[in-house]
């Protein structure tokens, strides 16, 4: 299995592949989580997920908190479910600290 990961039941997701990411595209949200579970006893350094995936992605963000892997990146998929720009602005706060947006 690759470094990185991308799991969502967003079809769009598949446009990772072209760049070298394992995808998997699922509407049960238990295979998606077995992904992941997986791709991190595999040694996954970076997992992708969407807004979908986030219910049982943030369990296992407390469990790896401390730990440099693997890396949780969401991504803001413009659903009406989700505030796109205030998710983009929320994210780039917290890797640099301050709001440029």
């Amino acid at each position: 299995m690759a470094e990185i990961l991308a799991v969502s039941k967003n079809e769009s997701f598949i446009i990772f592949r072209s760049i070298g990411i394992d995808v998997v595209i699922d509407e049960s949200l238990d295979v998606l989580q077995s992904s992941v579970k997986e791709a991190i006893l595999n040694g996954a350094k970076i997992i992708i997920y969407d807004y979908e995936s986030e219910s049982f992605i943030n369990s296992l963000l407390e469990k790896y908190d401390d730990k440099m892997y693997p890396i949780f990146l969401k991504l803001p998929t413009g659903k009406k479910n989700e505030d796109t720009l205030k998710e983009l602005k929320t994210m780039i706060e917290k890797s640099i600290g301050i709001s440029i947006i």
